[in-house]
């Protein structure tokens, strides 16, 4: 099952608690900020954003379903439907801050949506992510080994549910950001919505003031 379809029926219906520590995040912003949210889901982040003052918000996602949902509990939000998976449709260096939560372990190779990032974001500009770090967990193992078999690559296997995920390495994460200012990284012990135990990051980096040669 491909990550739009899944997100679009059986994901569409579920409710996200993951945390998001904007007290880390907000001396990076000013009230004028315009932040993007891409794979904003229905948009439950960005409502905290505009609950604490900001309300330059845009939020992008691929499922359809996730977007409709969206509109109907946030009215107020601009949530916009993705016409390509991967791709953020904002102009160059238009952007002050680009949240990822979650979005990563969704996508197999993120090099080309981290690329987007980069390209969107204002110099000094920043993006929050949060996502999944390979976990030692017992139960991952077999998920891991089968992963290998399957993709050839550690991290990544099927769900129960047919859907394709990765998990990462911290290494893998500090190469997907390279090109940017590392301000923040911290890993956590995390439930996921079945109650199953997982490895999370968070993270802020910056793109540099006086930007990169690429």
């Amino acid at each position: 099952m491909s990550a739009q379809t899944y997100w679009n029926t059986i994901g569409s219906k579920k409710v996200f608690e993951d945390p998001f520590y904007l007290d880390k995040l907000s001396p990076f912003l000013s009230q004028t900020s315009q932040i993007v949210e891409y794979g904003c889901g229905y948009g439950r982040v960005l409502r905290i954003l505009k609950s604490k003052g900001y309300h330059h918000l845009l939020g992008f996602d691929f499922a359809p379903n996730m977007i409709l949902r969206g509109k109907k509990e946030n009215p107020d939000l601009d949530l916009r439907v993705l016409e390509e998976s991967e791709e953020i449709p904002c102009r160059d260096e238009s952007v002050d801050a680009v949240v990822l939560s979650t979005v990563l372990c969704c996508i197999v190779e993120p090099k080309k949506l981290m690329g987007e990032v980069f390209r969107v974001l204002k110099k000094g500009g920043v993006v929050y992510i949060a996502d999944f770090l390979l976990s030692e967990h017992p139960r991952y193992e077999e998920k891991y080994a089968q992963g290998m078999r399957q993709f050839g690559k550690l991290g990544i296997y099927t769900t129960h549910d047919q859907l394709t995920v990765r998990h990462y390495a911290v290494q893998e994460i500090f190469d997907l950001l390279r090109e940017f200012e590392i301000q923040w990284f911290e890993p956590f012990d995390f439930k996921t919505m079945n109650q199953n135990p997982a490895r999370t990051f968070h993270c802020i980096a910056k793109k540099p003031d006086l930007g990169l040669v690429r």
